[in-house]
């Protein structure tokens, strides 16, 4: 009878260390932030569109011109060909792969002309061609989309 008690207070325990375990586990149910790295430093990029379903709140929002939304921001000046780095915050952790299912799309746009940019290990190539462009990132994932735009200037 005796040994039938340990067991069910070890049982107990062990489910109380489950359950904290569980309590403490980050769930990124937010949207993210995004900065731009580039050389050393960091540049937060403006929240567009975002289309958030991961949570029980309202999390939608709705700009319908990205490229005036961008014009509202402090111009990045950057080098023709110059690498920038994506880095994405959740509260407060930065990372790369804290969301489940996510593709990334990075578009410039220059007037009407759209230019697609290669994202590759985290990062992107700014245009060869020098001028003022629209930055936009997609980010879409199990958890929701969202995008973000930033005013570039290439020279």
């Amino acid at each position: 009878m005796r040994s039938l008690h340990k067991y069910y207070a070890a049982m107990r325990l062990i489910g109380i260390l489950m359950l904290t375990g569980c309590i403490g586990e980050d769930y990124y149910e937010d949207p993210p932030t995004v900065h731009l790295d580039i050389g050393d430093k960091k540049y937060k990029l403006k929240e567009g569109n975002r289309n958030w379903r991961f949570t029980d709140e309202e999390l939608n929002k709705e700009h319908i011109d990205l490229k005036e939304l961008a014009a509202k921001q402090k111009q990045i000046t950057v080098k023709p060909g110059g690498r920038a780095l994506l880095v994405y915050e959740q509260n407060g952790k930065d990372g790369r792969y804290i969301y489940t299912g996510q593709t990334i799309s990075v578009v410039v746009r220059q007037g009407d002309e759209i230019q697609i940019l290669s994202e590759q290990a985290g990062g992107f190539y700014f245009p060869k061609e020098k001028g003022n462009y629209v930055l936009e990132i997609d980010f879409d994932s199990d958890q929701g989309d969202t995008e973000f735009v930033g005013n570039i200037k290439v020279e």
